[in-house]
């Protein structure tokens, strides 16, 4: 499934960047990570827990850094496992910044995921739902966390 969401945020191209390529950081926005380190200058490690339903997963995730082109876009793949469910979640990750009016930044996000397993059994709809609010939640944090700078 694709989730494809844009937001202007309140800060430069540069800013915005940053804020994307400093993968622990932009983590912390995502709701359930309870914990991510580098493996090495493009690979991360991480802990998320979500619910889809009535169940709960907390995945082992592996993040790549796959392109980079700044300050205008990057790539990222991850995939994850969930040892109490037997379910795998891949995604696929795409952000794109461009200038926008005056001291603002246009940001394109794409996530493309896919989960297989006893979550993935579950409807299309609930676990659309799911990314949907989790994408919500991320770019407000993402929003507040880029225009302060924090």
């Amino acid at each position: 499934m694709i989730v494809e969401e844009r937001f202007s945020v309140a800060a430069p191209p540069e800013r915005v960047w940053e804020f994307f390529l400093d993968v622990p950081r932009a983590a912390a926005c995502m709701p359930g990570v309870e914990r991510v380190e580098a493996v090495d200058e493009r690979t991360y490690r991480g802990q998320i827990q979500v619910r889809i339903g009535p169940m709960r997963a907390n995945f082992t995730m592996d993040v790549t850094i796959e392109e980079l082109r700044p300050p205008a876009a990057m790539r990222l793949s991850a995939r994850g496992t969930d040892r109490g469910t037997s379910s795998l979640v891949e995604a696929k990750s795409s952000v794109g910044i461009l200038p926008g009016e005056g001291d603002r930044s246009e940001v394109a996000l794409a996530i493309d995921v896919a989960i297989r397993g006893p979550l993935g059994r579950f409807g299309q709809v609930v676990i659309r739902d799911t990314v949907r609010k989790m994408t919500e939640q991320f770019l407000a944090c993402a929003e507040r966390s880029i225009a302060t700078g924090s």
